[in-house]
C-alpha cells in the first residue's frame, strides 16, 4: 500500500483519539499490514512495534491457514490475554490489521465496540485518500 503523507497524519490524529477515547485503558494501538509492517502506531508503554506488528501478523496468517483448513470460515478478529495485558487484533481495510493493546482488567466489550468504530473511520480515511489520488 503507497502511503502519503496525508494519509499517515490521518491515521495518527485516528489513533491518538482512539487513546484518548478509552481514556487509560488502552495503552497501544498499531495499523500494520498483513506482512507485519508498521504502517502508524501510538503507545504510551515501552513496546517494541516492529516485533509487535510482525508476530501478529504471522498469527493472524497462520489462524487463516487453519481456518481454510478446517472450513471454520475467515478470520475477523483475535483476542490474547496475557498476565498484564490483552491484546486485540481486528482487520480494517483490505489487508490492514489493527492492533489494540489494552490492561487486562480493561472493558473487552467496550474495546471491541470502539475499536469497530475506528475500524471504519480508518477503511474511510484510506479509501477517500485514495479517491483523491
Amino acid at each position: 500500500m503507497k502511503q502519503g503523507k496525508g494519509l499517515v497524519n490521518g491515521l495518527n490524529d485516528l489513533l491518538e483519539s482512539y487513546l484518548r477515547d478509552m481514556e487509560g485503558d488502552v495503552v497501544s494501538v498499531v495499523v500494520s499490514d498483513i506482512n507485519g509492517l508498521p504502517i502508524a502506531y501510538k503507545t504510551v508503554i515501552n513496546l517494541d512495534i516492529n516485533s509487535l506488528s510482525a508476530l501478529c501478523a504471522l498469527t493472524i496468517n497462520h489462524m487463516r491457514k487453519i481456518s481454510g483448513e478446517t472450513k471454520l470460515g475467515d478470520v475477523e478478529y483475535a483476542i490474547v490475554s496475557y498476565s498484564g495485558y490483552v491484546l486485540y487484533i481486528e482487520y480494517i481495510y483490505g489487508d490492514l490489521l489493527l492492533m489494540v493493546v489494552a490492561n487486562n482488567n480493561a472493558n473487552m466489550g467496550l474495546i471491541t465496540y470502539v475499536t469497530g468504530k475506528y475500524a471504519e473511520y480508518i477503511s474511510n480515511l484510506i479509501k477517500s485518500t485514495k479517491d483523491s489520488n
